[in-house]
């Protein structure tokens, strides 16, 4: 089995799953190896590829494994000199931690505003299935009673060069906080210009959170360089569009379609802070 840097804990379990040997640690009476620690391991080795450019190989074998941790018995390392910067040997963009920021709402809540992770995907569908009806048909286009793991695991297993997508959660680990509200952002091939989308709880409407998911995704693009963000709204949605015009974006009809608007953002048209 084998995964690229970064992992997380979830993709390590994930890579974890795709040994032979994994299914008989896991259920084995005789034999409990600690998996968590194992997993751990996995991201520790994934954080060093990110941050030392000067590792070629490390080859752990054999690695000792019971209840109470894991001991590396033997291992081989291999380095050589670089200048450059490691992160650019990656295929994908590791976690952009530089984003997160604590927000709080005229209520005196506090939320966590991050890129998502892979281990939100229970607290996304959670968040889809407190929505209404008509708010899921706004956001999708169709009605939909709940969000599938195929579904939930494109808006949560990203590759961050290409994708950007912030929550708004509240206090707890990824995986186990609720989460409140997310701002996607994809980009095309030249990343020129990006399509956005945005769900927030119901519970949170009035809070001015689905501003601050705006503003904040919109302040990414203009850093990354991206030109021009658009989107297609429903007519009928009229706090969407409310805060399109707020937010500077120009707003069209779909001549085919009467019911659908195009909003369109220009960002070197448009200076905006990220407050």
């Amino acid at each position: 089995a084998y995964g690229l840097p970064p992992l997380n804990m979830h993709l390590a379990r994930e890579i974890m799953a795709q040994t032979r040997i994994y299914q008989r640690l896991r259920y084995s009476l005789l034999r409990r190896a600690n998996l968590n620690a194992l997993a751990l391991a996995l991201v520790k080795i994934s954080q060093m590829v990110i941050d030392l450019g000067e590792l070629v190989t490390l080859d752990i074998n054999p690695l000792w494994s019971n209840a109470q941790g894991i001991m590396a018995l033997d291992v081989q390392v291999e380095v050589a000199p670089t200048r450059s910067d490691p992160a650019r040997r990656l295929a994908i963009r590791p976690y952009p931690k530089e984003l997160e920021e604590t927000i709080v709402l005229p209520d005196k809540q506090e939320l966590l505003l991050r890129p998502v992770l892979p281990e939100d995907e229970p607290s996304l569908q959670a968040l889809v299935a407190r929505a209404s009806p008509e708010d899921l048909r706004r956001r999708f286009f169709q009605p939909i009673r709940e969000l599938s793991h195929e579904m939930a695991a494109t808006l949560t297993q990203i590759d961050y060069h290409r994708e950007m997508a912030l929550v708004a959660a509240g206090p707890g680990v990824p995986g186990k906080a609720e989460i409140y509200g997310i701002a996607n952002l994809s980009t095309g091939p030249n990343q020129d210009r990006a399509e956005y989308s945005i769900i927030v709880d119901r519970a949170m409407i009035g809070l001015g959170l689905g501003n601050s998911l705006m503003r904040r995704i919109i302040n990414y693009a203009r850093v990354r360089g991206i030109g021009e963000i658009y989107g297609e709204v429903l007519q009928e949605n009229k706090p969407m569009l409310q805060l399109n015009r707020a937010l500077g974006f120009a707003i069209r009809s779909d001549p085919d379609d009467p019911s659908l608007k195009h909003v369109i953002l220009k960002l070197h048209e448009i200076g905006m802070s990220a407050g």
